[in-house]
């Protein structure tokens, strides 16, 4: 059944514009980080971190969290269109199975997402004769990235289930992103899921977490994803209940 569920969110995503941001997005973000280490070589100096700096200043701020927003907010708004919630309360399938399903696709997009952006990083870095090794540390960066999407997703599944609008959880993402790199900047990238993505793509000072940030990242993540879902799956349950 849960297998069912996947392929419904997948069948559900066939013939709309999603893949419209998912390409543009990181390919914007990849022009103008190209564009300002181009711009500014003697203050980037850094070879293939700096280049991450820039690429990842209009990338993990802003338009990777949007990103999530969007599809969390359109895979939410085909339950709410036409009272979808109430008929797929009499399918059988588990109410948990249909929350997961939504988090598991989106992670996916997300992990599509992440692959784009370092490939057209990779491939944007050899066309500008960045020089040295292709660092792992930007591999790192994605993964944590990838981790506090999720996370990022949960939350935004959650608001997108109680907002009616489809716009008001992408505007309140693009708020919460200003929020995070205000907390990551204060040094408290630890309260929220974008503070963590900010922390995660080190962008702020190119260096990767200790050994010691990386089990408290993961951990965070794990405890969003875990809070937010619960809260989804209550909510949910609380609408069966209403409805039976």
């Amino acid at each position: 059944m849960f297998k069912n569920a996947v392929l419904a969110e997948i069948l559900k995503l066939k013939g709309s514009k999603i893949a419209l941001p998912v390409i543009l997005l990181p390919l914007i973000s990849v022009l103008l980080g190209s564009g300002n280490f181009v711009a500014n070589p003697h203050e980037l100096v850094n070879g293939w971190y700096s280049l991450w700096t820039q690429v990842a200043l209009f990338y993990g701020y802003f338009f990777y969290p949007i990103i999530i927003s969007i599809c969390c907010a359109y895979t939410m708004r085909l339950e709410k269109s036409n009272h979808n919630w109430n008929m797929m309360m009499t399918y059988p399938v588990r109410q948990g199975a249909v929350i997961l399903s939504k988090l598991i696709i989106i992670s996916i997009i997300s992990l599509i997402v992440q692959s784009f952006l370092v490939i057209l990083y990779l491939t944007a870095g050899l066309l500008l004769g960045v020089k040295g090794g292709f660092p792992l540390d930007i591999l790192n960066f994605s993964l944590c990235g990838l981790a506090a999407s999720i996370a990022v997703a949960a939350v935004q599944l959650y608001l997108s289930m109680i907002v009616k609008s489809f716009a008001l959880p992408i505007g309140i993402c693009l708020g919460t992103c200003v929020l995070g790199l205000g907390l990551c900047v204060s040094g408290l990238w630890m309260l929220y899921p974008t503070s963590l993505l900010v922390k995660g793509f080190g962008a702020l000072n190119q260096a990767a977490l200790s050994p010691l940030e990386h089990i408290l990242f993961f951990i965070l993540c794990a405890v969003y994803i875990l809070v937010f879902t619960g809260l989804a799956l209550r909510r949910l349950t609380k609408r069966d209940t209403a409805t039976s």
